[in-house]
């Protein structure tokens, strides 16, 4: 299998050639040439409706999952009056 990246997208050949690739953007998916592929991407990012990449999801999961964290005070180093 070949696999080409192309601005985030990613372009496949089941059989290991690059004469013709495909690309799945959400869930259309287009067969054709390398040229043609990328005149589609840059088409649909002029239009701007192209679905969120799975990098830029996975980069808002972590992010989200980080700022949920609690981070707890350190333990204070001052001792209190002892009676």
């Amino acid at each position: 299998m070949r696999k080409l990246i192309y601005e985030g997208h990613i372009l496949t050949n089941s059989e290991g050639l690059t004469d013709t690739l495909k690309l799945i953007i959400g869930t259309q998916s287009r067969i054709g040439s390398l040229f043609e592929l990328r005149r589609q991407v840059n088409f649909y990012q002029e239009l701007g409706v192209l679905p969120p990449l799975r990098v830029s999801l996975l980069a808002a999961k972590t992010a989200k999952n980080d700022s949920g964290k609690k981070i707890g005070k350190a333990p204070s180093t001052k001792r209190g009056k002892s009676n």
